[in-house]
């Protein structure tokens, strides 16, 4: 058996590389390990990469196993893990192979190996293995149910059937992830920001705060998971927000335009891209929830924080520097709060940039995502165009939300042709803007 082992490793050989990892003999051998009910015991190397993932392999085999004595769970290569390099002749190989992604599975004996160019793809051993701890599982639909309650009596003071349409949004929300699993990690997000956040490096805000989410949670994709689905939470809840204030059961309406979308739904199941949609939704409900024309010190406050939470957006998602400009000229300037908004946003961007690394913004033209967008956004193209149209002098003066989304969107469409990750945003732009049109005659909005 040790030969033909053997035999496999030496043939399978060439095929491994930094794009892809490696079972051996077979993934199923690393499947009946994860489940054999045996005690398991993880060494790491001693470089930060292997001590990283090997901290996220001891976390992410708690969920299935006890930890004991019974098999060996090995992390890293020979040349930074001295326990690899005394056991790594048991498998008949060259030291070299081990800087290699491979799971290597022997007989109460297990190597997770890879360097540091390529040992974050250990995690897709591990991709499609979920378990939940009973805590967690109450505990998640304990503050799910929790929530909408708390968010339905809140609406119930914004109209007679707001918190019914909201508990009717969250219905539809439930049943769409009963019935599909709304979560990917992507491997430039796995090597990237997954990774950093393992390393604890702070190069960039978003690993930083996944690192502190990690030490309060786990390292797992569990953890990753929860995460998504409050901010898919969060982001459909705050959705009413950005409906005009006398018309918040107009949500569901946003809310369904935008939902629509199977692209648009496919692309939230991206968790950097669904943080991004959700820093959009939060900026726009904070902004048109904002009182920038009063006098009073709240307000100062108002500004300090909304200016604050747009610096830190930007430095996750930087299209997001844009709002407060936009503010600037669509909602009344005779205020100095819109200003220091501007300002202060400003400021806090360039301070953030000294400390935290922002996104590359890569372009280039590829117009296939526009006219995806002219495909399953056309109902919303239609009504905009056509009350564009009928009430074209009124929007040729108009201000507040309707003013913003219709700036936002005459920008990111012709973007869009450049970067596809404005898909969604374009998307949920567009549905808040016809429904802010359609009230375009009440002054409030």
């Amino acid at each position: 058996m040790k030969k033909f082992l053997i035999m496999m490793l030496l043939f399978m050989l060439p095929l491994a590389s930094a794009s892809q990892l490696e079972f051996y003999p077979n993934e199923n051998a690393f499947e009946e390990f994860l489940s054999d009910g045996k005690t398991y015991y993880v060494i790491t190397g001693e470089s930060d990469y292997s001590k990283a993932w090997g901290w996220y392999v001891d976390e992410k085999l708690s969920r299935f196993k006890d930890k004991g004595d019974e098999v060996l769970v090995l992390v890293g290569n020979v040349y930074d893990n001295p326990e690899m390099k005394k056991l790594w002749n048991l498998t008949g190989l060259p030291p070299e192979v081990s800087l290699k992604p491979s799971v290597i599975v022997l007989n109460n004996l297990v190597f997770l190996t890879g360097d540091e160019n390529n040992i974050y793809l250990i995690e897709k051993a591990f991709s499609q293995h979920y378990r939940f701890r009973n805590r967690e599982e109450y505990g998640l639909l304990f503050a799910g149910i929790l929530l909408s309650l708390f968010f339905a009596f809140l609406f119930s003071r914004h109209g007679t059937y707001t918190h019914f349409f909201y508990l009717l949004v969250m219905s539809l929300f439930a049943l769409w992830i009963s019935n599909s699993m709304p979560f990917t990690i992507g491997e430039d997000f796995l090597k990237n920001t997954f990774q950093s956040a393992l390393l604890g490096n702070k190069d960039s805000l978003l690993s930083f705060a996944l690192n502190s989410y990690f030490q309060v949670y786990s390292p797992t994709e569990e953890a990753l998971l929860v995460l998504h689905l409050f901010i898919l939470f969060f982001t459909s809840t705050l959705i009413f927000f950005t409906a005009p204030k006398p018309y918040r059961e107009l949500g569901f309406l946003v809310f369904g335009l935008t939902f629509a979308s199977p692209s648009f739904r496919g692309s939230i199941t991206d968790l950097s891209t669904s943080i991004s949609v959700f820093l959009l939704v939060l900026v726009a409900a904070l902004t048109l929830n904002a009182k920038f024309t009063e006098e009073s010190p709240k307000v100062i406050g108002h500004v300090f924080l909304l200016s604050l939470i747009v610096a830190a957006g930007s430095l996750v998602w930087p299209y997001l520097i844009v709002f407060p400009f936009f503010t600037f000229f669509v909602f009344p300037t005779k205020s100095i709060r819109n200003s220091i908004y501007v300002g202060l946003s400003i400021t806090f961007f360039i301070l953030g940039i000294n400390v935290f690394s922002i996104p590359t913004i890569s372009l280039s033209f590829d117009p296939s995502s526009l006219l995806v967008f002219l495909r399953e956004g056309i109902l919303q193209l239609i009504l905009i165009s056509y009350l564009l149209f009928n009430f074209r002098r009124s929007v040729l003066n108009m201000r507040g939300g309707k003013a913003l989304f219709f700036w936002l969107l005459v920008v990111f469409i012709p973007l869009l042709a450049y970067s596809s990750q404005l898909f969604p945003m374009v998307q949920y732009v567009s549905s808040a803007l016809v429904v802010r049109l359609i009230c375009e005659l009440t002054p409030q909005t």
